[in-house]
C-alpha cells in the first residue's frame, strides 16, 4: 500500500536525535510520500495538547501471537521456560504474526526484530517467512527477519544422551521424536538466508542473519556467518549471555571468553546486535563499546525468567549502543512499549546519591538506536526535513492534565506515558494507528480466530506438556549438579 500524497500534522515536537539531550519545540509537520518534506517552528508552544516524537522500536521480539502466561509459560528459569515452549498448538502463521505485530504497533512501536525461532512447519520456512512479512507489510510496520540458525545443542548445554539420563523409554522416544532433527550445514543456513532477502527485501521489511546464540551455533557456523556478513554487509542479530548458566557453559567452551571469540572471528561490528547481555562482563562491555555492537535490552522478559537484570547503567557510562526490547514478554503482558521503557528508568535511575540512566538516552534508545539495529536507518539529525517519516503523536494533555508545575515533556512521558495515550503513528509516511484502533487489518478478528485455533489444537499441546514437564525435572537436576560446566 502507498503512503498518502501528504499528511500535515502540529504539536509539540520532542526529539533525541543525540542520546544527551531531548530538544521539545512547537512544530507543525508535512509528511510528503515516505519522508518529511517540511519542519516548521510554531511559535506558539504551550496551546498544543499533542506531543510528536519518533515510533518507539522493538529491538528483540519473537512474535508470539499466544502470549507465554496464557498456556502457563512463567516463573521458570530461561531454560526450563524454553522447554515449555517447545511445541505451541500449529496454527496459521499470518494470524501469530498480525496478532503480535498489532499489539506491538498499538503499544507505541513502530519497528520490530523478529527473531523467528519458533516456526510453524520447519519443512516450509521459506514460504511462512513471506506470510509474515506480508502480516508485517499490512499493518504497516518496519520489521527486520532476523532468521533463526543453529547447528548444536537442541535439547540444552549438553550431549543430548547425557540430557536424556533418567528419562523413561518411552518420554526418551518421545524428546527425541519432538527435539532432535538433523541441522543443515552451515553453507546450507546461509545461502537459505541469503536467498530469502532477494525475495523479502522491501521497503518495510529486510532480513538479518540470526544465530540463536553463541551456545547453538558451532564455531563454523559463527564463523561463516561473521564472514558472509563482512563481505556483504548483511546485518547480525543474536542472543547473548541471557542466563547465568550460558554464562558458566561459555566460560568452559570459550576460555578466551565468548565475546572475545567473536571478535576474534569477526563478528562485531556496528551490524550486530544482541539481545539481553545480563552476564557481560566489565572487560566484554569495552570491547563491544569499541566495535559499536548495540544491546537490545529486554528487562521485563529477563524478570520474568529469572535472568536478571542486564548492567544498563554501566552500558551507557562505557558508550555501548544501547537499545530497547519486548521479547514477546512485557511486564504486564500487553505489549505496552512506553512501560517498557518507563521499568528500565525505574530498574536504573540510580541508588541513594549516584545519578542513573539519563531520560535523554533511555528515549534515543528506544527510538533511534532500536531503528538502527533493525533497519541500518541511521537517525541523522533526526526529525527533520528529508528524514523518514516515522512519527508517534501522543495526548501530552492526558498525561500533564494535573501538573502544575513547568515540567519537561520527556520527563513526563518517561515517568507516565502508556499506550492509551498514543493517538496516531506513522511509519514510512503510512498511518498505521489512528484513534487507538490499527488502520491495517482488523486485530480483534485476527485475536478471535487466532484464540480459536490454539484451543482447537491445545489437546495435544497438553499431552506434550506432561512429557516436557519430566524432561524438565531432569533438566533442573542437570544444571543443579553444574554438570554444564564440565568437559
Amino acid at each position: 500500500m502507498e503512503p498518502p500524497h501528504e499528511i500535515r500534522i502540529g504539536g509539540r515536537l520532542l526529539d533525541t536525535p543525540q542520546k544527551e539531550v531531548c530538544l521539545c519545540r512547537g512544530a507543525v509537520l508535512t509528511v510528503s510520500g515516505a519522508y518529511l518534506s517540511s519542519v516548521a517552528e510554531d511559535a506558539d508552544f504551550n496551546r498544543h495538547p499533542l506531543l510528536i516524537m519518533p515510533p518507539l522500536s522493538n529491538a528483540h521480539d519473537h512474535v508470539r501471537g499466544v502470549r507465554p502466561t496464557s498456556i502457563g509459560a512463567f516463573d521458570l528459569p530461561l531454560e526450563l521456560w524454553l522447554v515449555y515452549m517447545t511445541a505451541l498448538p500449529v496454527v496459521d502463521p499470518y494470524l501469530i504474526a498480525a496478532a503480535a505485530l498489532g499489539r506491538q504497533a498499538l503499544g507505541g512501536v513502530g519497528t520490530i526484530m523478529i527473531h523467528y525461532t519458533r516456526p510453524q512447519n520447519p519443512s516450509a520456512l521459506g514460504d511462512e517467512l513471506g506470510v509474515v512479512a506480508k502480516a508485517a507489510t499490512d499493518i504497516g510496520v518496519r520489521v527486520a527477519i532476523a532468521v533463526a540458525m543453529r547447528d548444536q545443542n537442541p535439547l540444552g548445554y549438553g550431549p543430548d544422551a547425557k540430557l536424556l539420563e533418567g528419562l523413561e523409554p518411552a518420554d526418551r522416544e518421545m524428546v527425541r521424536s519432538r527435539l532432535l532433527a538433523k541441522p543443515p550445514s552451515p553453507q546450507e543456513s546461509v545461502r537459505f538466508v541469503d536467498e530469502l532477502a532477494e525475495k523479502l527485501t522491501s521497503p518495510l521489511v529486510s532480513v538479518q542473519y540470526g544465530p540463536y546464540g553463541i551456545e547453538w551455533c558451532t564455531p563454523a557456523l559463527l564463523e561463516l556467518i561473521a564472514e558472509r556478513s563482512a563481505r556483504n554487509g548483511r546485518r547480525v542479530h543474536m542472543h547473548v549471555l541471557e542466563s547465568q548458566t550460558q554464562r558458566e557453559y561459555l566460560d568452559r567452551v570459550y576460555p578466551e571468553g565468548p565475546i572475545k571469540y567473536l571478535d576474534r572471528i569477526g563478528m562485531l561490528s556496528p551490524r550486530l546486535s544482541i539481545a539481553h547481555g545480563v552476564w557481560l562482563r566489565p572487560d566484554e562491555l569495552e570491547l563491544l563499546s569499541e566495535r559499536k555492537v548495540t544491546i537490545s535490552i529486554n528487562a521485563s522478559s529477563n524478570l520474568h525468567i529469572r535472568s536478571g537484570i542486564a548492567p544498563l547503567r554501566r552500558m551507557h557510562d562505557l558508550g555501548v549502543p544501547i537499545a530497547l526490547g519486548l521479547d514477546g514478554f512485557s511486564v504486564d503482558d500487553d505489549d505496552d512499549a512506553f512501560r517498557e521503557m518507563r521499568l528500565n528508568y525505574m530498574l536504573h535511575q540510580g541508588i541513594a546519591l549516584e545519578d542513573g540512566v539519563p531520560v535523554s538516552a533511555l528515549l534515543h534508545a528506544g527510538c533511534y538506536q532500536g531503528r538502527f539495529a533493525v533497519t541500518g536507518i541511521e537517525c541523522g539529525e533526526g526529525i527533520a526535513v528529508g528524514a523518514p517519516a516515522d512519527l508517534m503523536v501522543t495526548d501530552f494533555g492526558a498525561i500533564s492534565r494535573d501538573v502544575f508545575m513547568d515540567l519537561d515533556e520527556a520527563a513526563l512521558l518517561v515517568r507516565r506515558g502508556t499506550a492509551r495515550h498514543m493517538r496516531r503513528m506513522i511509519v514510512a509516511g503510512r498511518e498505521v494507528v489512528r484513534n487507538g484502533e490499527l488502520c491495517g487489518v482488523d486485530l480483534a478478528q485476527v485475536q478471535d480466530e487466532l484464540n480459536a485455533q490454539v484451543r482447537f489444537g491445545l489437546s495435544q499441546f497438553l499431552s506434550w506438556q506432561q512429557v516436557a514437564g519430566r524432561f524438565r525435572q531432569r533438566l533442573r537436576a542437570f544444571y543443579g549438579a553444574g554438570l554444564h560446566r564440565c568437559g
